[in-house]
């Protein structure tokens, strides 16, 4: 009777990530709704895995690339 409690409680861990994952990207304004769509199937589909490669594109694309140097700016923006 142990054993199933773990398997539940498990399921119940994988599941509850998965729906924050899903949940981070719908609110996400960085993808198109097509794309949010193609990584929702990939969540649910590929269960943990897919929430992780989700989680981690989603991460990645929200950082800038390089720290700006102090005084820098990028062309085209004003100076304050």
């Amino acid at each position: 009777m142990e054993r199933i409690h773990v398997v539940i409680s498990t399921v119940a861990v994988i599941c509850a990530y998965q729906v924050w994952v899903s949940i981070q990207l719908l609110r996400s304004s960085m993808y198109e709704p097509t794309e949010k769509w193609f990584q929702l199937a990939l969540i649910w589909l590929v269960p943990m895995v897919g929430a992780v490669v989700v989680q981690s594109m989603m991460q990645s694309d929200g950082k800038p690339r390089y720290k700006p140097e102090k005084g820098y700016t990028e062309p085209g923006d004003s100076a304050s």
